[in-house]
């Protein structure tokens, strides 16, 4: 995707099934989220886009690391680990993504990727809970 400034974007286009990208992007809705590689949610303006290069239907193998669904690395402290926590959530919250008037699809998958992040925060918290408790003994 080419935006208005020039720069390029990878990411993934949230397309309702049974509808097309023309169709999404020519919608009465003034804004557009938008799932970048590292699994990131940002919500563009439609007015930002000025080139759209589809390409065909990848089948991308979700994140299953904790970690890299957080984006922080895994030797992050438990108050980084928290600070991107509550960036991953806060991008995708469902009372947000409800307030930006996007379509019921839309709100599904804010579901299921705060879903997605609240588990992979606990395994953390699981893991380095763990961790402690075998040090100790």
């Amino acid at each position: 995707m080419v935006m208005s400034d020039g720069s390029e974007q990878n990411c993934y286009l949230f397309v309702a099934p049974g509808t097309r990208v023309s169709d999404t992007l020519n919608d009465e809705r003034p804004f557009m989220p938008l799932e970048r590689m590292d699994g990131t949610i940002s919500i563009i303006h439609k007015s930002a886009i000025q080139k759209v290069d589809p390409v065909e239907s990848l089948s991308v193998q979700p994140a299953t690391d904790p970690y890299d669904i957080l984006n922080v690395d895994s030797d992050a402290t438990d108050q980084q680990v928290h600070d991107a926590y509550r960036r991953a959530v806060a991008q995708v919250h469902p009372d947000r993504v409800q307030t930006m008037g996007l379509p019921r699809e839309f709100l599904e998958l804010a579901n299921k990727r705060s879903a997605l992040i609240n588990d992979a925060f606990n395994k953390i918290k699981r893991q380095r809970a763990a961790g402690k408790s075998e040090l100790s003994n």
